[in-house]
C-alpha cells in the first residue's frame, strides 16, 4: 500500500518532485565540490605559497663548524623523513667585500649561492635545486648567471655603482679579488638589493672557504602549527615525540634536517611560517562555511517546495486523517517521498559536485583534482540531512491539519 502511494505521489506532481530534487541535488553538488577542493587546498595553498620564500633557515650552531656548514652535507637535506616534502634548499656564503666600477666604489655584501643545480641524492636520479626554485619572486632584469665569472647585482647596489647588465665588476676581499660579468640586475624589495650574487664555487675560492656555507634556506611544505605542534618535544613523552615527529610541522621538518647536516641548528623562519598556517585555517573555515552556507540554503529552499506541495495536498491529508490514518503513517508517507528524492539528488550532487570541484580547481589552482571515495556517502548524508532539515516544519504543519475543517466544504 505505501509503494503504491508513494508511485501515485510521484506521478501526479512531476514538477513539485522535481523542484525538490534539483533543491537537494544542487545543495548536495555544492557541499561535494567546497568539501573536495577543502581536502586538497592545504597542499595546492601549501604549494602556492611556497613561492614566498623559505620557510626553514639553517645555520651552524654555536659549538661546532667554526662558523660554517659543510657543503658536502647538503644533499643530504633530501633523504631525511620529510624529504618529499621539501620542495627545494639553496646554500649561501657571505662575504664583505669592497666593489669597484667604473671609478667608483662602494662596499657591500658578496653572496655565493647556487642559482640552478643539479645534484645526485641518494635513492633519486637527479634533484634540482638553488634560488630559481625556492625564490620564484624575485625580479631579474637581464638573465641569471651560467659561468663561474657572472653575477648579478641588487638594484640598491646597482645603482649607487651606477652600472647595469653588462658592466663588469671588481670584487676585493680580504686576500684576493676577482672580476664579475654583470648579468642581470634583482629587485626584491628586501635586503638582497644590496648584495652581489655569484656562483657558490667561485665566491669559496675568492674567500678561501672552499667547500663551506654560511647558512641555508629550506622551502618545505607543512600543516599548519596547533598547540600539540608548539610543545617543547623535550618536555614530551615517547607517544607524544613520535606523533610530533610525524606530523609535518614546521619544526618537525627542521628538527629532520638538523638531524642530517653536522654542527647545524635549524628553526623555522616564523614570520613566513606563522602566516601560512593561519592562511590555511582560515581558508578551511571559509570553505567549511561555504558547505554549510549552501546545505543550509538548500534545506530552506527544500522547506519551501514542500510548503506549497502540502498546501495543495490539504484535503488528500485530511482524508488520511479521516479515514484512520495515524501521525506514523502519514508521517511515513511524506519522509519515504523526500528519502527517495533525496537518494536521487544526492547522487546526481555527487556527480556534479565533482564536475565543479575539477572545474574550480582547473580555475583557480590550474591543476587537475581527484575526488576522494569518502565525498560520495558524504554528499548522500548532506542530501539526507537536507531532506529532513527541509521537511520538518511542511510535515508539522501536515500533522496539525484538521479534516474537520479541511473537508466541510
Amino acid at each position: 500500500m505505501l509503494f503504491r502511494i508513494l508511485k501515485n505521489s510521484f506521478l501526479k506532481r512531476p514538477k513539485a518532485i522535481f523542484l525538490i530534487f534539483l533543491s537537494i541535488a544542487m545543495g548536495s553538488a555544492v557541499a561535494t565540490a567546497f568539501l573536495g577542493i577543502a581536502g586538497e587546498i592545504s597542499h595546492k595553498m601549501a604549494l602556492e605559497l611556497r613561492s614566498y620564500g623559505a620557510n626553514i633557515l639553517i645555520e651552524p650552531s654555536a659549538a661546532e663548524g667554526g662558523g660554517f656548514l659543510r657543503e658536502e652535507d647538503l644533499p643530504k637535506i633530501k633523504t631525511v623523513f620529510w624529504k618529499y616534502n621539501i620542495t627545494g634548499f639553496t646554500p649561501y656564503l657571505f662575504g664583505i667585500a669592497e666593489f669597484s666600477a667604473g671609478g667608483r666604489k662602494e662596499r657591500g655584501v658578496v653572496s655565493g649561492t647556487w642559482f640552478t643545480k643539479q645534484l645526485e641524492v641518494p635513492g633519486e636520479e637527479f634533484s634540482i635545486q638553488g634560488i630559481k626554485g625556492i625564490a620564484p619572486w624575485w625580479e631579474v632584469q637581464g638573465r641569471w648567471p651560467e659561468d663561474a665569472d657572472e653575477a648579478i647585482i641588487g638594484a640598491s647596489l646597482a645603482k649607487r655603482l651606477n652600472i647595469s647588465s653588462g658592466s663588469d665588476v671588481t670584487t676585493i676581499v680580504r686576500g684576493g679579488n676577482q672580476k664579475f660579468r654583470i648579468v642581470g640586475v634583482v629587485t626584491t624589495g628586501g635586503y638582497e638589493e644590496e648584495q652581489l650574487f655569484a656562483p657558490l664555487v667561485t665566491v669559496q675560492s675568492l674567500l678561501q672557504q672552499q667547500g663551506k656555507v654560511s647558512r641555508v634556506q629550506v622551502s618545505a611544505l607543512t600543516v599548519p602549527m596547533d598547540d600539540f605542534g608548539k610543545k617543547d618535544p623535550t618536555t614530551m613523552t615517547k607517544d607524544e615525540y613520535e606523533k610530533w615527529y610525524c606530523t609535518a610541522y614546521v619544526t618537525s621538518v627542521a628538527k629532520n634536517v638538523e638531524e642530517v647536516m653536522a654542527g647545524s641548528r635549524a628553526k623555522p623562519i616564523w614570520q613566513i611560517a606563522s602566516a601560512e598556517g593561519a592562511l590555511l585555517k582560515k581558508l578551511n573555515s571559509v570553505m567549511l562555511l561555504l558547505t554549510v552556507l549552501a546545505l543550509g540554503a538548500s534545506a530552506t529552499a527544500v522547506s519551501t517546495s514542500l510548503m506549497a506541495s502540502m498546501a495543495e495536498r490539504s484535503p488528500e491529508i485530511a482524508l488520511m486523517k479521516a479515514i484512520g490514518a495515524d501521525r506514523f503513517q502519514i508521517s511515513s508517507i511524506f519522509i519515504g517521498e523526500t528519502l527517495i528524492i533525496s537518494l536521487a539528488g544526492g547522487v546526481s550532487g555527487y556527480l556534479l559536485g565533482g564536475q565543479l570541484a575539477e572545474l574550480i580547481s582547473r580555475t583557480v589552482f590550474n591543476s587537475t583534482i581527484a575526488s576522494p571515495l569518502w565525498l560520495f556517502p558524504t554528499a548522500i548524508i548532506s542530501a539526507f540531512v537536507v531532506a529532513i532539515a527541509g521537511s520538518i516544519v511542511p510535515l508539522r504543519r501536515a500533522l496539525l491539519i484538521e479534516p474537520v475543517t479541511v473537508l466541510k466544504g
